[in-house]
């Protein structure tokens, strides 16, 4: 879906600007919560607009759904295929480096039956690594709207996927529990602090975010609760329960 991304950079900018707490903590509801922390598990409205705070894509879209570079700085399209160039320096939430095994990794991982992400990525018949900030996406023909495609294929560290046992996607159908189920670790500007599913979820400003410098923000951290009824909702928001309602 390419709603994720403008939905994501709304959601942030009044956020950002409603945050007037001394501890900079946002506190915000909605009706519901995000079904897994597992970047390829379910493509669903209010997973991929949590899940987009930690993880991020090759590239995303504007608050004009323009296409715009991500973790891609560039990209050149070949009648067999798209090749990206990879933004330089940037870091997982535990530190590892972004480099193009990731990449590899991910798509991989997408194309999992288990995987709600087969479709964005079912084109891509494997993906070459070039360098260590170069991937090229071997495509089954000409396809000049792939990156269109790729807005919310979201980039794990494939390390930290090995390590925690998660190289496939949570079988959701299947209630599966998965470490990535709870837990994240992604590239982007936000990480996962505690994880409690229909009760709260925090989440605490990435110091190391490749893109503070170019979209600062004065939140530290965002404290969400989903809430089911809405009269409940407006309740807690004039009582200052919370901050801010969507």
């Amino acid at each position: 879906m390419q709603t994720r991304k403008l939905f994501t950079v709304s959601a942030i900018a009044i956020l950002t600007a409603g945050a007037v707490s001394a501890e900079n903590v946002l506190r915000w509801t909605s009706q519901g919560d995000a079904l897994t922390m597992d970047p390829h598990s379910q493509n669903e409205g209010p997973t991929m607009a949590m899940n987009g705070q930690f993880y991020e894509a090759l590239v995303t879209r504007d608050e004009a759904m323009l296409l715009k570079p991500e973790l891609a700085s560039s990209w050149t399209s070949a009648p067999d295929g798209w090749t990206f160039n990879l933004r330089k320096g940037v870091k997982f939430h535990d530190g590892a480096d972004f480099t193009a095994e990731d990449v590899v990794f991910s798509f991989n991982r997408a194309k999992h039956e288990a995987s709600d992400y087969k479709e964005q990525a079912k084109n891509v018949v494997s993906v070459e690594v070039i360098d260590d900030h170069t991937v090229k996406l071997l495509t089954d023909g000409p396809n000049p709207i792939l990156p269109n495609q790729l807005s919310d294929l979201f980039i794990m560290d494939s390390g930290w996927a090995k390590a925690n046992n998660v190289e496939n996607p949570q079988d959701f159908a299947g209630k599966e529990e998965t470490f990535a189920v709870r837990n994240a670790n992604g590239t982007g500007p936000f990480v996962l602090g505690s994880r409690a599913p229909d009760e709260m979820t925090v989440l605490t400003r990435n110091a190391n975010w490749w893109g503070n410098d170019m979209f600062p923000g004065n939140v530290d951290k965002i404290e969400y609760r989903p809430i089911s009824n809405a009269a409940t909702r407006v309740a807690a928001l004039l009582s200052g329960e919370v901050d801010f309602v969507l």
